[in-house]
């Protein structure tokens, strides 16, 4: 099973749309979660993930209860890097948390867990599926990029990654987040391949607007059938290896 998870409705709507033998389930007497298939392939949606804390959790609960090959994180991300338009497709090649606060840890790295990886890779091979599934299945490019995972996306983080771009360690190809640390860090513990594939609302200097997200909703038919394509591709193909990945 592979499962799709985004933070609002929109951002599972596709996949809802084009899904056959549905049926639901609550978790927590508040998450719906939707189980069917798609492309033959069994597939989980559900969505009402906001933070990596939340995001977490929940997939650590949903991969104990059911047998995951693979975690796919949708939905949209603010560019950091101003090469990045809105709309644009954005793969990861790699997550960095960087949600946690050590003050009482001599020297630490910002996001670094004592005893614990702050960067995760994602499976090359999941990413090479995934670009040519947007290659594929659509007119957009998609491109690599790092996401950075924050809780806390106020303006004072807001305006601190726009004065200080390496402020993490990556200077290019960035984009910011609010659950893919969560996703990473769940799948990671428990041995699972994740991506995380959104469209860019809007760049770090910008506010949201209701312009832009519906630029991002015109986009997600785009990513959407990319990443069904992907689903398609990666369940004919035994590609699909846990664990932190190189």
């Amino acid at each position: 099973m592979i499962a799709v998870v985004g933070s609002t409705h929109d951002d599972i709507l596709y996949f809802e749309s084009i899904m056959a033998n549905k049926k639901e389930e609550v978790i927590f007497n508040r998450f719906k979660v939707t189980i069917g298939t798609i492309f033959n392939q069994e597939v989980l949606l559900m969505y009402d993930l906001y933070t990596s804390v939340l995001s977490a959790s929940i997939i650590t609960y949903i991969l104990e209860k059911h047998y995951i090959s693979l975690v796919i994180n949708v939905g949209k991300c603010i560019s950091i890097d101003k090469k990045f338009k809105i709309g644009d497709i954005i793969i990861s090649n790699r997550v960095i948390d960087v949600n946690v606060d050590l003050t009482n840890i001599h020297l630490p790295e910002l996001g670094t867990i004592p005893g614990f990886k702050r960067v995760f890779e994602v499976q090359k091979d999941i990413i090479t599926y995934t670009r040519q599934g947007v290659n594929k299945r659509t007119y957009a490019a998609a491109v690599n990029a790092t996401f950075l995972s924050s809780d806390n996306i106020s303006d004072e983080v807001l305006n601190k990654l726009k004065d200080n771009r390496s402020i993490f360690g990556e200077t290019n190809d960035l984009v910011l987040d609010t659950t893919s640390a969560g996703v990473a860090l769940a799948c990671t513990l428990k041995d699972t391949p994740f991506i995380i594939v959104k469209a860019i609302e809007r760049p770090i200097e910008k506010d949201a607007n209701i312009e832009n997200y519906l630029k991002v909703l015109d986009s997600y038919i785009d990513l959407g059938k990319a990443v069904v394509s992907t689903i398609g591709d990666i369940g004919r193909a035994d590609i699909l290896k846990g664990g932190f990945t190189v």
